[in-house]
């Protein structure tokens, strides 16, 4: 009789795992634990993140170039925190620059805001130098005066940050910067009383000179205060009828029809 098989033993494919040696496997864990590592670290470096990232460095600028940049940025400091509250720390900050960087464009506050006096100052006036005639038309005074007026006005309304500017000076510290707000408006002064002076002597009225400064005076000072009130009321009086109104007035004193006329 045949033999009956004895047991068949059950072969298995033995695993690397098992097959290596311990020392093998310490080795092996050690180079998939690196390879995952290797795997994240080069995932972070493929993803945007803006955590960690350097700053991009601001192009460099010469001091003509960052200046405009600076003056813009003090232009809302000094407008917001007055001349006293305003600092060249604020003024750097607003500008994107480090503080020293604002001293190499200007020597310290007071250059600074002098600068931005003159420059705001010169906005308007040259939009009023454009609008005044080097000479008066003696039988078309009254809408000479009023387009110079409306010019001024009219600025005002366009950039009233800029007048209010001008005339922050005046309640700063520094005795400079007030001497410059009150240069701009004496040139305002001599300009129009020179035209009102000449006027004056060609329709024959006594003491010319003395009149036309005083015209010179009251002229400047009822349009600061009519600009006072487009800032302070916007959109509430036109400027050109405030113009029409004070030119108006002006020339009353020589003929009181104008007056009547605008009842």
């Amino acid at each position: 009789m045949p033999q009956s098989p004895g047991p068949r033993l059950k072969m298995t494919k033995p695993s690397i795992s098992t097959s290596l040696p311990k020392s093998a496997k310490t080795a092996r864990k050690a180079v998939v634990k690196a390879g995952a590592k290797a795997g994240k670290a080069a995932g972070r470096a493929t993803r945007p993140s803006g955590r960690g990232q350097p700053r991009p460095r601001a192009a460099h600028l010469g001091p003509e170039r960052r200046r405009p940049m600076i003056l813009d940025a003090a232009f809302g400091v000094f407008l917001e925190k007055g001349y006293e509250g305003a600092s060249m720390e604020e003024i750097a900050r607003r500008a994107g620059v480090s503080k020293p960087v604002v001293y190499s464009s200007f020597a310290g506050k007071d250059a600074l805001f002098g600068e931005l006096l003159r420059r705001e100052e010169e906005r308007i006036l040259q939009a009023i130098s454009a609008a005044v005639p080097t000479e008066l038309d003696e039988d078309d005074l009254e809408p000479a005066i009023t387009e110079a007026l409306c010019a001024f006005l009219e600025a005002v309304v366009a950039s009233p940050e800029s007048f209010k500017v001008v005339f922050l000076g005046a309640g700063g510290s520094d005795a400079n910067i007030t001497r410059r707000v009150q240069r701009g408006r004496q040139r305002q002064i001599d300009q129009i009383s020179t035209l009102a002076e000449g006027w004056i002597a060609r329709q024959g009225i006594p003491d010319a000179e003395r009149q036309g400064r005083l015209h010179g005076f009251l002229l400047v000072g009822m349009a600061e205060n009519a600009a006072r009130a487009l800032i302070q009321e916007p959109g509430r009086f036109p400027p050109r009828m405030l113009a029409e109104q004070i030119s108006r007035m002006i020339l009353s004193a020589y003929d009181p029809s104008s007056a009547r006329g605008s009842a």
